[in-house]
């Protein structure tokens, strides 16, 4: 079907959010409103994706990745001069921060399972 002439056209009322949220959804994946709604429901026999909160998931990568440095020095540390309390409060936090962003993607994960 790709290739085809597209000619016939298909009217869809929707309101203003729906739209919005349509517009969105395909400027992230970098595609025209009207190529995404025609692949998506040509995808009518497979399970739609659920997509989930880019500027979330975005700001949630960019905390894991400080917490990354952060416990990488706190290791180099150790091995270089052994514990010491602030050696390990820096890795108890780091971990404490690790499993609190575990948790917030876990529930981005079931938002998005609910939504399908």
């Amino acid at each position: 079907m790709r290739g085809d002439p597209k000619t016939a056209h298909v009217n869809v009322r929707m309101s203003l959010r729906e739209r919005a949220a349509i517009v969105a959804r395909s400027r992230s994946f970098g595609m025209a409103p009207s190529t995404y709604m025609r692949e998506a429901a040509l995808l009518r026999d497979t399970k739609p994706v659920a997509v989930a909160d880019t500027e979330q998931l975005t700001a949630l990568r960019s905390e894991l990745k400080r917490i990354g440095t952060n416990l990488n020095q706190a290791v180099r540390a150790l091995h270089a001069y052994g514990p010491n309390p602030g050696t390990l409060r820096n890795l108890e936090t780091s971990l404490a921060a690790v499993t609190e962003a575990a948790s917030r993607i876990t529930q981005l994960l079931v938002r998005a399972a609910q939504r399908e």
